[in-house]
Parts: C-alpha cells; sequence; structure tokens
C-alpha cells in the first residue's frame, strides 16, 4: 500500500516553512518513525527529525499528525493512509529549528519555574519520616507522574498559544508532585507559582487537549484542578 506525508519543511536560514510530500510504500506494522527513517535514508538524506529510544519512553519523536500532537514511534501509519494523505508537522506552541525539530528552550524553561526536585530548608541527609497516609498519597503521585516530558500537551495546549507565561500542563503536572510530597519544605514557595496571575495552574482553561494527547496517561488537568482545590481551601480557611 502507497502512503503519501504531507510533510512541514524548513530550513535554519529562512524565516518561513514550506511543504513536501513524499510517497512511501507501506509495510505491513510500520510507524511514522520508521517512515522518517525511511525518507531520510532514500528520498532526501537532508530531512531532520528527533528520536531516541523508539519504544513511546524518551518523548523525542513528538510530532503533529493531521493536527494532533502525538509519538511519532506509536503511530501506526496504515489505518491513517486508508482516510487518506498524511499530515506531518513540528510540534506546536514551539518554533521550528528544522523541519521537525523544534527549539524545546521554552518547554524546559517553563519546567525549571515550578522548581522540579524537592527543596529542603536544611540540607542534612537525616532520615524523613512520613505518616502512613502520606507515604500512600506519595506512592498514587508517583504512579500518576509518567510525564516524559514529550512535549504533546504543551503542543496542543490552548491556553499556552494564547498566554506564553503559562507554564503549560507537563509543568503543571510535575508541580502538583512536590506540591502535596510532605517530604518537600518549599509549599509556601510552590503556592505562590500555582496561584501566580499569569503563569499559575490558575489560568488553566481546562481545554483538556492535554488528556487527549498524553502518550502516558498523565492527566495534567486532574493535577491542576487538585491543586486549585488545596488553593481555594487554604483561601477559605
Amino acid at each position: 500500500m502507497d502512503a503519501e506525508f504531507d510533510i512541514y519543511r524548513k530550513k535554519p536560514e529562512e524565516q518561513v516553512g514550506y511543504r513536501q510530500t513524499f510517497r512511501v510504500l507501506l509495510k505491513p506494522g510500520m510507524t511514522l518513525l520508521e517512515v522518517f527513517h525511511y525518507i531520510h535514508e532514500h528520498l532526501d538524506s537532508t530531512f531532520a527529525y528527533r528520536y531516541s529510544c523508539r519504544g513511546a519512553i524518551c518523548g523525542s519523536c513528538a510530532v503533529r499528525i493531521n493536527g494532533v500532537a502525538g509519538l511519532a514511534c506509536k503511530t501506526q501509519v496504515e489505518s491513517l493512509a486508508a482516510k487518506g494523505d498524511i499530515l506531518v508537522d513540528p510540534i506546536g506552541n514551539l518554533q521550528p529549528i528544522r523541519d521537525l525539530v523544534v527549539d524545546l528552550d521554552p518547554f524546559w524553561q517553563a519546567y525549571r519555574e515550578i522548581i522540579p526536585y524537592i527543596k529542603r530548608e536544611s540540607e542534612t541527609y537525616d532520615e524523613i519520616f512520613q505518616s502512613g497516609l502520606d507515604a500512600q498519597h506519595l506512592d498514587q503521585m508517583i504512579r500518576a507522574i509518567t510525564c516524559i516530558k514529550c512535549g504533546a500537551c504543551f503542543s496542543d495546549c490552548d491556553k499556552r498559544a494564547k498566554a506564553e507565561s503559562f507554564v503549560g500542563p507537563a509543568a503543571a503536572a510535575a508541580l502538583y508532585k512536590y506540591y502535596f510530597d510532605s517530604r518537600d519544605g518549599a509549599l509556601e514557595e510552590r503556592i505562590k507559582i500555582a496561584s501566580d496571575p499569569d503563569s499559575g495552574v490558575v489560568v488553566c482553561d481546562a481545554f483538556a487537549a492535554c488528556l487527549k494527547v498524553c502518550p502516558k496517561d498523565v492527566r495534567p488537568l486532574k493535577a491542576v484542578n487538585q491543586i486549585r482545590q488545596d488553593l481555594k481551601t487554604r483561601q477559605e480557611s
């Protein structure tokens, strides 16, 4: 079965990109990432894209497929090709550098803003004792936060598209983990980050695009809502 891939192309020295169509003979079980490899090896060696693990673990191959963010290594192309041409673009809300490779600095900057590590008043390595409830809550958070930092949610976040100051879904999900971690000593700082009227989780519009595109079912909106509920409870107390 032949399939046509309408792919966004851009050279680093050019401001405006263009589109190029590649026709590829599909093999059973072929993924979009394998199509990228075929194009690079047989049709155009200048074609640029990111990938690493090939197993939906690293998240580096995220692109937009027919307008929706997803992992190229996880996307089967045969069913898509049966519906027509396959449109491939760089993930959204980030500036393309070359072809499907984007500048991830804004994504990582947003992630750094939420202080993605446990912060303690003391730097000693004494044991930290937790109640059974604290440990249970922490275990639930660790299982929930399986984010691979692919940027799919960041790409399709409508709020981030309108407000570049918003930290975005991935950072909000990470904030949730540290916000409710009883071992952390920076809760007041995290409350300030979460409630910031420009960048904090309080400005999320709850469009829920992040739920639809996340390859690991992280559910950033659930994290946002739990932080919001805690902020509301604190205000009312």
